[in-house]
């Protein structure tokens, strides 16, 4: 076995404890600290900061001391869209971010960039916009479009700053509710804190979901026509 091999089967293994899966998904939200953890999870303190451990060791989560207690965050944009990848495949975590939820099967943010109906739509309209090539498969480079400056200062974003970043500029990150891909990396990350800063989108507390506001109705809808809650695949595809 190759030390990649290894390392990877490591990681799968780390992945492959509920409870672990559970506090990675609270974390999706935004930092933590071990008393909210073992609120979500209803299982014991020690227990948690055993489970906490073992995702350190693997790079999956980091912790910051702050005060007399420590916080937990995720390590990089890379563990979110690992567990986005892996609850598109499982079908769906059974608990707290069912498929049948419809807020957040309307829009929410996959670690800091948009899923969900709001963000297919997004990736959908920008590739009929000509902003951005579609991918050939999940996961797939995305390369910008002959319109990308028009559209992308639309919505606020810098490809050319996204590019300097140390992260993947931009690709097709599978979606768990719609099956399809959002758009992921720097560039979907510039997107989603722009819209957030413009009043575009509000957070709802406790959640990953996302409020599309009036603001966003009129600043998302420059490019088209925006899905609602029902028939959302319905509104993408007779907007293209």
């Amino acid at each position: 076995m190759t030390p990649h091999t290894s390392d990877t089967a490591a990681i799968a293994q780390a992945l492959a404890d509920p409870l672990r899966l559970a506090i990675l998904h609270r974390l999706m939200e935004g930092s933590a600290a071990v008393g909210e953890l073992v609120a979500v999870t209803g299982t014991s303190q020690p227990n948690v900061s055993n489970h906490l451990r073992i995702l350190r060791e693997h790079g999956l989560v980091e912790a910051e001391r702050t005060g007399r207690q420590m916080t937990y965050a995720l390590a990089s944009p890379s563990v979110a869209q690992l567990v986005e990848v892996l609850t598109a495949v499982a079908g769906g975590p059974k608990a707290r971010d069912r498929r049948t939820d419809p807020v957040l099967m309307q829009a929410r943010t996959c670690y800091d960039h948009f899923a969900g109906t709001l963000g297919v739509w997004l990736y959908d309209r920008l590739v009929d916009l000509e902003a951005i090539e579609a991918v050939g498969e999940i996961r797939g480079d995305v390369a910008l479009g002959r319109h990308a400056e028009r559209w992308l200062s639309v919505l606020g974003a810098d490809a050319e700053a996204a590019t300097r970043t140390k992260r993947r500029f931009a690709f097709g990150c599978l979606d768990w509710t719609e099956r399809r891909p959002h758009l992921g990396g720097a560039l979907a990350a510039q997107v989603c804190e722009q819209a957030l800063a413009r009043g575009w989108v509000a957070r709802i507390p406790g959640t990953r979901a996302v409020r599309i506001t009036s603001a966003g109705r009129t600043g998302f809808g420059a490019m088209g026509a925006m899905p609602g809650p029902e028939g959302a695949r319905a509104s993408v595809r007779s907007n293209t």
